[in-house]
Formats: structure tokens, sequence, C-alpha cells
């Protein structure tokens, strides 16, 4: 009670000191929420506070990942956001932009939103020199740019040490080149700091760059960056390093110092590169906020302006700013087409505003999206899934048999749905094809139930993240050599998760790099043993992460699959509940009462437009490219109630 007392006290002060302001300056600011969260008051007051005032808050994402930070209830910002696009509702009822029910396992998972495109407003005459005057500022920029970058080449060239260094490498002697500039530093005696060094540790990342030795030159090449952009290398240093973090995962905590540099110097086309590289080594570190900065810092000319805004969407969906979100990811798709920046681009944009468009119930825009997409994605077994439910959830069971008979076939039988069986059941029930219904539960037994125990025996077996790494690879490499098997079907899962594949790779990459230094260590000396000491540390890390990507990804289908024997059971009561009523109707249409008690309705298959349509004579077999036409002509049974 006394508490209670104190914060009552707090509140009234805090209301008399708000209320002593004059009316241009009465609305509560977002400092104040923050402080009276701070202070312990209610949300719904909190709320009242603001409803009082009428105050329109204009939040960024910046302001929102502030107000997360701060403590800000979820409630507070949600209504926040809604009185700056005057949808604030009363107090006590929901603030729109509520996040959904969570969608069941195997929906497409996004968040409701909706966009109108702001019109086009054409430029004046001032506004188009003004950018023309930029753009002979950024040709001037970047030919002084290059021009000393130049300069500082052929002054590290002077020596002619690393010209010839250098051209060892491209030759394919790496060894050689590396053994030149460590005779370099040590006849001349250069110690760390000295442009001499500087030139040498280019070098040696460049030779080891050549020799495919990805991870050693990596790291060297941070070593170079971090001596500052007033170095002769420093541009061409990020351009290699970038080229070998799209081969290796490579993210260390040291390429966080780069943002230190002032980059005012440099042409728009560098900033830019700097800018979404550095975004995306923060959105991989999960630091949103620093992400974010760097992506609104990415110019729209630049080639990587798609791939920002896309990630500033998925960003702004993670916070629930789900029209902001919508319209980065028209623009992304926008630029991507104008730029040729690639399908991948373009697919991923396409599929996050389908699934958005499915979870706020727009399956006409989800469908649309979706058939954006082409059906030799890599996405595509994906895309056929999603769509499977968002046919299903329209009710149009045509298309979504279709899809269903599609998944199953050899095109897509590296994919693996715990529920596809589950929802098949379920459309045939709706059609009250109940016969067919038992039949797909049945099928569901057979093929993914079955696989429940040997996959709790390999997750059970396993003690560590290095445990479910090595026995996973054992399983796929050497079935036979495992001592507890993971089934191929639930393979498929960890071997077409992106994250696990890239791990992956980046581990044989070093495994690979090991073994060549090794086998060069007697030339390279102390080198050969630095760089393999830092590669055994960066394997187990790799190794470790690998590992517990393998274990969530192998629980979380052993989830979904304990979630679709739920549904299961649920449809199998339906599905008795309404066997029980059709033979109730028959019995009483036996003794003379179907005429007061229900009548038959003829069913109607959905229609299926156009004079190419035909029926697929084919049985077992499937044409890639007929894969999207796919429809069941079965009709409906059910009857009036």
């Amino acid at each position: 009670m006394k508490r209670t007392i104190r914060l009552a006290a707090t509140v009234g002060i805090l209301w008399g000191c708000l209320a002593a302001f004059s009316e241009e300056a009465r609305a509560i600011t977002k400092e104040e929420v923050i402080t009276l969260v701070r202070l312990g008051i209610p949300e719904a007051d909190v709320i009242k506070a603001i409803e009082k005032d009428k105050t329109v808050f204009q939040l960024n994402i910046q302001d929102i990942l502030e107000l997360k930070k701060a403590g800000v209830p979820d409630g507070v910002i949600r209504y926040m956001l809604a009185t700056g696009q005057g949808q604030a509702p009363q107090a006590g009822q929901a603030a729109p932009g509520a996040t959904p029910a969570a969608p069941s396992a195997g929906k497409p998972e996004a968040t409701p939103a909706a966009a109108t495109p702001a019109p086009v407003r054409e430029k004046t005459a001032e506004e188009l020199q003004a950018e023309e005057e930029k753009r002979r500022e950024e040709a001037r920029r970047l030919a002084e740019e290059q021009r000393k970058a130049e300069e500082a080449r052929k002054a590290a060239y002077a020596r002619g040490v690393l010209r010839r260094g250098l051209e060892l490498a491209d030759s394919g002697k790496w060894v050689e080149s590396i053994q030149t500039f460590q005779r370099f530093l040590a006849e001349g005696n250069f110690g760390p700091g000295s442009l001499e060094a500087y030139n040498a540790k280019y070098g040696m990342a460049s030779a080891l760059t050549q020799a495919g030795l990805y991870q050693s030159a990596a790291r060297l090449l941070v070593e170079v960056l971090l001596e500052g952009p007033d170095r002769p290398f420093f541009q061409e240093a990020f351009a290699r390093l970038r080229r070998l973090r799209q081969e290796v995962i490579y993210n260390p905590p040291d390429l966080e110092e780069l943002t230190r540099f002032p980059l005012t110097g440099f042409s728009q086309k560098f900033q830019d590169e700097f800018n979404y590289v550095m975004g995306e080594y923060f959105y991989d570190a999960a630091n949103y906020q620093r992400a974010l900065k760097h992506f609104e810092a990415t110019s729209p000319e630049s080639p990587d302006a798609a791939k920002a805004l896309y990630l500033t969407a998925l960003v702004q969906v993670r916070y629930k700013m789900f029209k902001s979100a919508v319209e980065n990811l028209q623009k992304s798709i926008e630029i991507a087409e104008k730029t040729h920046a690639g399908n991948d681009i373009l697919d991923l944009a396409y599929m996050a505003l389908a699934r958005i468009s499915y979870e706020s119930e727009n399956f006409d825009a989800a469908i649309f999206y979706y058939k954006k997409i082409p059906r030799d994605s890599i996405r595509a077994g994906t895309v056929f899934y999603e769509l499977a439910w968002t046919y299903l959830m329209k009710g149009d069971y045509s298309r979504a048999l279709g899809a269903f008979q599609i998944l199953h076939s050899p095109v897509f039988g590296t994919t693996f749905y715990p529920e596809l069986w589950i929802l098949e059941a379920r459309a045939f029930g709706d059609l009250c094809r109940y016969d067919r219904a038992y039949q797909a539960l049945k099928q569901f037994d057979q093929e993914i139930a079955v696989n429940i125990e040997p996959l709790r025996r390999f997750i059970n077996a396993q003690r560590s993240p290095e445990e479910f790494y090595m026995a996973f690879v054992r399983s796929v490499n050497e079935p036979g050599s495992a001592t507890v098997r993971l089934p191929l079907q639930l393979q498929w899962p960890v071997l077409s998760n992106v994250e696990f594949y890239n791990l992956y790779r980046t581990i044989r990459q070093i495994e690979r790099e090991d073994r060549l230094l090794r086998a060069n260590a007697g030339s390279l000396g102390t080198f050969a043993q630095e760089m393999l000491v830092k590669l055994a540390v960066l394997k187990k890390d790799g190794i470790i992460r690998a590992g517990v990507k393998v274990q969530q990804i192998l629980t979380e289908v052993q989830q979904n699959i304990a979630d679709a024997q739920v549904q299961q059971t649920e449809i199998e009561v339906d599905i008795n509940a309404a066997d029980i009523d059709r033979m109730t109707r028959e019995i009483r249409v036996s003794v003379g009462e179907a005429e007061e008690e229900g009548k038959v309705v003829q069913g109607r298959s959905v229609a299926i437009v156009g004079d190419d349509t035909a029926v697929w004579p084919f049985e077992g077999e499937y044409w890639v490219d007929e894969i999207p036409y796919f429809r069941s002509l079965l009709t409906s049974q059910c009857t009036e109630q």
C-alpha cells in the first residue's frame, strides 16, 4: 500500500508538471513516456496520459528500439504508433497493429500490413540542376580517388618487392610470394606500423587469397584495414574482404572498429559499399539499431540498395512497422528489377510480401506474389507448400489438392513437410470425402509419424553441439558407421538450411587451408604456425555453431511432427463425427425422413477456365513445365444442414 501511495503521489506531481506547460507544449514526449514507465506507472495509465494530451507520435525504427530498450511495454508502443497513423483507439481497446495469432507450424510466417504508394512528385528545375551538380562532383571525386590510389600503388611498387610478390602469387607460387615478403621485412628490419610492413602484409593477404586460403587471408586483410583509410590499399583490402565474406563466414568483432573511421573523403560509390557491408555485419550480429543506420546511409543508386531495403524491411517487420516494411519491399523489388540485381533478392522480397498478405488474410494478393517467383527457383518447394496453405485457407480445394499432389512428387523429393498429409486430410474432410481423408491420415502414419522415434533417439544420443555436428555429418556421409543413424528424410531439413550450409562450407574451407598450410609448414615457418593456431580456433567455433543449428532444426522438426499428430487426432474426431452424421442421415432417408431433414447438394468442382485444360493422363509422371497448373476435379459430397 505504501508503494501504491508513493506511485500515486509521483504520478500526481508529474501530471501537475505536465499541466503547467502552455497549450502548444502540452503534448507528452517520448522521453516522458520512458520516465513514466521507469517510475512504475501501469501500462493503462501511460496510455491514458497519451490519450488525454492527444499526442501524435511519428516514431521511426530508432525510436522504437530506444523505447523497447527502456522497457516500454509493447501495448504502449503500439498505441504510440497508432496515433501517428490516425488510428489510436480509445483507452481499453486493442491498438491496431497488434501481433496476430501465431500461425500453425508450417504456415507462411509474417505479419499483416498494408501500404499505399506515395504519389510521385515531379522534380523542379532547381532540384534537377542540384542533382546534376552532385553527379559532376561525384565524378570528380572518383577521378581524384583513382589518381591517389594509383600514386600510392606506384610508391608501394617503387622498391619492386610488392610487384614481384604479387606476380608470384598470380602465377600460383603463393609460398614463394609469402617468402619474398618475409625476407623483405627481415632484411629491412621493418617494424609493425611502418609503410613497408603494411605493404608486405597486404601482399601476403593477396597471395593467400590467390591460393584459396580465404580464412587466413581475411585475418590479414582486417589488420590492413584497421591501419586506417589513409593507407594506400584501404579500398582494395575492403573489396577483397567483401569478396572473401561471400565465400566463407567471417564476422570477427574487429570489423566493428572500422566504423570509427571517417569516410567523407571517399566517393559515394565506396561509401555505399562500405555502409551496406557494415549494415549486413551488424544485422548478422542482431544489432539492428546500428544495422539500420548503415542501411539508411546506402543511397538508392547503389548496387546494394535493393538488398539494404530488403533487410531494412525485415527489421521493420520484427518491430511491427508493417506499412513501412511493405513500402521498402516494394522499393526493393523496383530497384532490383531496374538494376538487374539478381533473382535471389527478388524471390526473397516477393516471398516476404506474400507472407504479409497471407497473414492479413488477403489470400489473392498472397497468391499473386507467390506466383511471381519462378518455378525453377531454389525456393520453389517452400513456395508451393505455402501456396497450398493459401489455397486451402481460401477454400480453393481444386488448386490446393493440385499443389499437394505436386509436393508429393519426385520433383520435390528432397523436401520434408510433416504437415503435408494432415493438410490433405483436412481438405478431403472439408469436401466430405472421408475415405480419402482416412487414407491421407494413414499415409501420415506410414511416412511421417514413423520418424518420431529414430529422431528422438538421435537427439537424445548427443550431449554437445560438437557431437550433434559430427553425428549428423557421419549420418549423411557414412550411414553404415553411424551409431545412431538419422533417416534420410530427416536429413533434408538440415541440408536445405542456408545457415547450416554456409557453416558447413566454412568448416570444410578451414580444413582445406589447414592441410595446405601443414604441407608447407617447413617453408613458411612461424607464419604457418600462427595461421594454424588461428584456424583451429575458427574451426572449433564453426563446429559449435553448426552443431547448435543442427540441434535447433531437428528439435523444431520433432515439435512439428508432434503438432501434426495432435492435428491428426483432431481431424479424426471431426471426421468420425461427420461420418456418424452422414450415416444417421442415410438411415433417415431409408425410413422416409430425408425430405424433411436434409437434401443432398450436388457438388461442383472449382471452375478451370481455358480451352487448353485437360485431364492429366500420365499417372505417376510429372513434367516440370506443367507443375503450376495441376488441379483436382474432385467435387464436394457434403449435404446442407
